[in-house]
């Protein structure tokens, strides 16, 4: 199963970048085969600008992949602006496919914010969700390390679930 893990966030210190990390080991354990991009190496320009060749790799990699795990963090309780573009300009290949959320936060109350991007996902190209999210915050982290017992547990039970029913899908 080729799965593209999209590390949506720019920010220096993303805590969803960890997640997406914790998740890829967790894929690679059971042969999955991954390709994880980081949005922090990506230059990019607004959608209806010119696009930039890292962009279309991404692209590439959209269409190529079997399924696709997005990592976000939240801003104003929805998607970054970095996310969005790449979204915008990279994921016209991706209708239909298996996809999954992980998310880091600043605060326990911004547990919806990952509709957003459930709702582009869905409407935009169809693609189908694994009802299961990871959602942390960062009382749940201790610098670079994922600390919480819970978040870990989460991550395999995510895990778990979105290799079994990935494949499921490409049966």
């Amino acid at each position: 199963m080729n799965t593209l893990i999209l590390s949506g966030s720019v920010s220096e210190n993303s805590r969803s970048f960890l997640l997406c990390k914790a998740v890829e080991k967790q894929l690679l354990s059971k042969g999955n085969t991954i390709t994880f991009v980081d949005a922090r190496k990506i230059p990019m320009n607004p959608a209806h600008r010119e696009i930039t060749d890292e962009m279309q790799q991404l692209a590439e990699q959209v269409k190529q992949a079997d399924n696709i795990i997005i990592g976000m963090g939240v801003h104003c309780y929805s998607v970054n602006d970095a996310l969005k573009i790449l979204l915008d300009a990279c994921f016209s290949d991706a209708t239909g496919k298996f996809f999954g959320v992980l998310c880091a936060a600043g605060g326990e109350r911004s547990y919806l914010s990952t509709m957003h991007l459930t709702q582009i996902c869905m409407n935009e190209w169809r693609m189908i969700q694994l009802p299961r999210i990871v959602f942390a915050t960062e009382k749940d982290f201790a610098e670079d390390i994922i600390t919480s017992a819970e978040v870990l547990e989460r991550i395999k039970l995510f895990s778990e679930e979105f290799h079994a029913i990935g494949r499921k899908l490409l049966a």
